[in-house]
């Protein structure tokens, strides 16, 4: 008699959510496969292998949510375990691929995969394929999170079609077939980034992004993804940089009432730079997002609830506007006027970056006001708390990062900052 046996990975995806796992056995048959089917913990019944379903008459509408997401997800747990008893109980015992389980729940979560074309189908070109990815992706949601993809994801896959377009032109090409987008395409391609000194970040960005792409083709048929498998996401680790407390005070106390575009600029990257949010997330907190002594809201990027602590700035800047936001700007005008403001400020010291352009390490002096962003107050916020002491996990706990991995990348302390941090440690220890 044929066993399935459920449990959930250790590992912790996207929302804290954790996969569940199916084992499959029946005399020697014993096969593994991973079902695409997410859930938290806490809602899972390792006795019974089943998805505990909250029940309780009075429900916010968040828990309202939450309870109709595991209903749904328990549903599909159950027809995907039907699935595989009847295509165990139609199917050829003596010759079940070692593969078969896989293939099964693959079957079940993305049958358009599977749908066998007819003679009047035509394959598109890879550049049909862009253009129809494209125009459907607005529409397409995080499996995890169930959220729409960011404009400026979307954004970024329209600029990879402007360079591919740039790139074939440069080939004296038009198009191409999916049976061309190999390793020489691949390396043409970066080579076509070197040429317009293109760094390692920005190809890697562009690189990710058309493996998105040919992993969706692959998904419908039309590409062998082991090439794409091949091609390398480059990284580059930049000296971004960050203003440190005594550069944020500076910038607080300079006199900008002449200036009221720059006072107001000033102000919401002071509040980036105390609540460690995104600029995206800012502009969207409210009045009623600030009760107690503490701003919660649900980050837009991942749809993880945060809650803040109002940092004495903090409060000062929102008593200033009667507890709403400084007017909003576009962030490529922020970005623009914070300069701007940090240079009369005078946070002018002398920093050096090196980076990777056109495949060769280039570096650069500039003054420090020259490179700060909207994005410089989150990194900022990560960095200051970290040289305080304060632990990592109480950090991304504010911040809302969800891996320590992807939240060291913000921390932007120098060799001797840290030396400077553990004399201090050190002083305090050996009293």
């Amino acid at each position: 008699m044929a066993t399935i046996y459920l449990s959930l990975s250790t590992k912790v995806e996207l929302a804290k959510r954790q996969e569940i796992l199916i084992r499959f056995s029946h005399g020697r048959i014993n096969q593994r496969a991973k079902s695409n089917i997410f859930i938290l913990s806490k809602y899972w019944d390792a006795k019974t292998q089943q998805i505990i379903i909250p029940n309780s008459r009075l429900m916010t509408d968040e828990k309202k949510e939450l309870k109709q997401y595991l209903t749904t997800q328990s549903g599909k747990l159950d027809m995907l375990i039907a699935t595989i008893q009847t295509e165990f109980n139609n199917a050829d015992k003596n010759n079940l691929t070692a593969e078969w389980l896989k293939l099964v729940i693959d079957r079940f979560n993305f049958p358009e995969k599977y749908v066998v074309q007819t003679e009047t189908e035509k394959t598109p070109t890879f550049f049909e394929f862009v253009d129809a990815f494209l125009k459907e992706y607005p529409n397409r949601t995080h499996g995890i999170t169930g959220l729409h993809f960011a404009p400026k994801t979307i954004q970024q896959y329209n600029a990879l079609k402007k360079h591919l377009n740039e790139f074939a032109e440069s080939n004296n090409k038009t198009d191409f077939e999916f049976s061309e987008i190999d390793k020489s395409f691949y390396d043409n391609f970066i080579d076509f980034f070197k040429e317009k000194s293109f760094t390692a970040n920005s190809m890697g960005k562009y690189i990710k992004a058309l493996k998105s792409v040919l992993n969706s083709a692959t998904e419908m048929g039309y590409y062998q993804y082991s090439y794409g498998k091949k091609f390398i996401v480059t990284k580059d680790d930049v000296d971004t940089i960050y203003l440190n407390e005594t550069e944020l005070q500076q910038l607080k106390d300079a006199d900008l009432s002449k200036t009221p575009y720059l006072d107001r600029v000033r102000d919401w990257f002071l509040l980036l730079s105390w609540t460690g949010c995104r600029f995206s997330d800012l502009g969207k907190l409210t009045k009623t997002d600030i009760k107690d002594g503490f701003i919660t809201f649900r980050q837009q990027k991942t749809n993880n609830k945060v809650v803040i602590p109002l940092h004495p700035v903090v409060t000062e800047i929102l008593e200033k506007y009667n507890y709403n936001m400084p007017a909003e700007i576009s962030n490529q005008k922020f970005n623009e006027y914070i300069k701007e403001a940090c240079k009369f400020s005078e946070i002018n010291s002398i920093e050096t970056t090196t980076r990777t352009v056109s495949g060769k390490l280039v570096t650069e002096k500039f003054e420090k006001w020259e490179q700060v962003s909207s994005h410089t107050g989150r990194r900022s916020f990560c960095t200051n708390m970290y040289k305080r002491g304060l632990s990592t996990l109480m950090i991304m706990s504010i911040s809302g990062h969800k891996t320590e991995k992807s939240f060291l990348k913000y921390i932007k302390v120098k060799q001797n900052e840290h030396a400077e941090m553990m004399k201090k440690a050190w002083e305090n220890m050996y009293k």
